[in-house]
């Protein structure tokens, strides 16, 4: 099974399998946790996409790379590193059996050094923190939802409870979409503390009757028509 090794200054921390999906980021929601300042909340996830492995950019704070390029979604190949504050993340598509964690979670332990990029990003990062301490982060809350205005959907009504939904003819989607030609990953839809954005990822989509093209934010009352399927975006009430 393919897995992600996270290292640190040469040093391998964990090992962790990914199956249908993993998040990286610093809350305790995460599948792989890093705690550090350096590192968003909820920074990445890689999920399977068919035969392909996506790692998306969930809106981060100093971004997320794969081999020293700043991506906001990448298909992933063996010996890909991935650099997500100073910790790294190398991608082994032919890894062998999965590595066992308790509840399929692995808890980074605290670093005795916090590890900030460089000086001014660390005088970035401690104004967005200090600034967050003041007015928090509001990453509770009810889900939004995707209702169905049309086309052919095994439920009237999806919602996005996941720091990322999919839409498409995947296993791992949310929405799943039929039919031979479909796409098997058409959107991936982020949640963070600031809202919702939707990422194309395959096919042709369009919002508001607007192509959609790399990553967008949402807004209450959105349409989506993804392959047939016309979804509106509600937030929660």
């Amino acid at each position: 099974m393919p897995q992600l090794v996270l290292q640190f200054e040469d040093r391998v921390l964990k090992e962790c399998s990914v199956g249908l999906m993993v998040t990286i980021g610093r809350l305790p929601d995460n599948t792989i946790i890093i705690d550090n300042p350096a590192v968003s909340s909820h920074h990445a996830c890689v999920f399977r996409a068919g035969d392909d492995y996506i790692l998306e950019d969930l809106e981060s704070t100093n971004g997320t790379f794969v081999n020293n390029k700043r991506v906001a979604n990448q298909t992933l190949e063996t010996g890909d590193v991935i650099l997500i504050g100073k910790h790294q993340l190398v991608f082994d598509r032919a890894a062998g059996d999965p590595v066992p964690s308790d509840n399929g979670k692995l808890y980074m332990s605290k670093l005795e050094n916090t590890v900030f990029l460089d000086t001014g990003q660390h005088k970035a990062l401690l104004a967005k923190l200090n600034g967050a301490q003041a007015h928090p982060e509001k990453t509770g809350g009810k889900a939004a939802v995707l209702r169905v205005l049309a086309g052919d959907a095994d439920q009237s009504e999806y919602r996005l409870e996941a720091n990322t939904s999919l839409i498409g003819k995947a296993d791992s989607s949310l929405v799943r979409l039929t039919g031979w030609f479909k796409p098997d990953v058409a959107v991936a839809i982020s949640r963070n503390g600031h809202g919702y954005a939707a990422s194309l990822m395959g096919g042709k989509t369009l919002i508001n009757g607007q192509p959609l093209r790399g990553r967008q934010g949402l807004k209450d009352g959105d349409v989506l028509r993804v392959s047939g399927l016309t979804l509106e975006f509600r937030l929660a009430e």
